[in-house]
């Protein structure tokens, strides 16, 4: 990471009134800006506040030092709400290593009980907050983010970002602890659309799926012309159809065997992309 600066936040708590989240969560709340995870096709850099340029993403950070002092401040908006943690940053990015600003963000949460945390991550560092996350309780949902399975396309996509198979054993055992957990598809990545479900499916309660909605990748061009089959407009859409069915069913987060009488049959386009994977 070339350039990480400390900063003094004025708010920590950002309201959802617009966007994706919108109704279903009143504030999110991101303890960093930027993400040295650079993953390619992050929406972030395209916001229209952005103070770096669209190819710097990956390159920079800031630390809101403050952060857990603007949450005790505004800990009357933090009681009986609804917070997404993080909507615009990864809270397990590595410095969080030396920063420990998530940590400290949920020790003032849970003293001011908000009714609902989704906590949203790539990286197996949340392991080390286990403790924390489990005094939320049912409050708590982990939203985990797994947009493929081939970890040759997660290289190209998510070039830092952690491994695929370290992804699964920090899932299982967030699992194993009784702490719920929903895969977070979005956006789709390439990929074999079976072996994503067998993957996932025994490990989480749920999922979401969703597009690439800023298709002009941003450190990687060549990535759109080199996958232009897989996001063929047609393909895509019948291919995240095919998760939705079989991923986003709620199911309960207990040890149980596999059932795919839910799966409809595989797309014929989905079938000709394997090649792509495989190769």
């Amino acid at each position: 990471m070339r350039n990480v600066q400390e900063i003094i936040a004025k708010s920590i708590l950002t309201p959802q009134k617009v966007g994706s989240l919108e109704g279903a969560f009143d504030y999110s709340l991101n303890p960093y800006a930027g993400c040295a995870f650079a993953c390619s096709y992050c929406y972030v850099p395209k916001f229209p506040n952005a103070r770096h340029e669209v190819k710097e993403w990956g390159d920079w950070l800031e630390v809101k030092t403050n952060a857990p002092e603007l949450i005790a401040k505004d800990r009357l908006k933090v009681f009986g709400s609804r917070i997404f943690f993080s909507s615009a940053t990864d809270p397990y990015q590595y410095l969080e290593l030396k920063y420990r600003l998530t940590r400290k963000c949920l020790q003032e949460l849970l003293k001011y009980q908000p009714a609902k945390l989704t906590l949203h991550t790539r990286s197996h560092l949340i392991l080390q907050d286990i403790d924390l996350l489990k005094e939320f309780g049912d409050r708590l949902n982990v939203g985990f983010s797994f947009t493929t399975n081939d970890d040759h396309v997660r290289r190209a996509f998510e070039p830092k970002a952690p491994s695929i198979s370290r992804r699964l054993a920090t899932i299982t055992t967030l699992r194993e602890q009784g702490i719920r957990v929903y895969a977070s598809l979005a956006p789709l990545l390439p990929c074999d659309p079976d072996k994503l479900i067998e993957m996932l499916e025994p490990h989480v309660v749920g999922a979401w799926v969703d597009r690439m909605n800023w298709p002009d990748v941003n450190r990687s061009p060549e990535l759109k012309e080199q996958f232009a089959s897989f996001f063929n407009e047609a393909n895509y859409e019948q291919t995240i159809n095919y998760l939705q069915s079989a991923l986003s069913r709620p199911r309960s987060n207990s040890l149980r065997s596999r059932s795919r009488s839910f799966i409809r049959q595989k797309p014929k386009q989905v079938i000709q992309q394997m090649s792509l994977f495989t190769s």
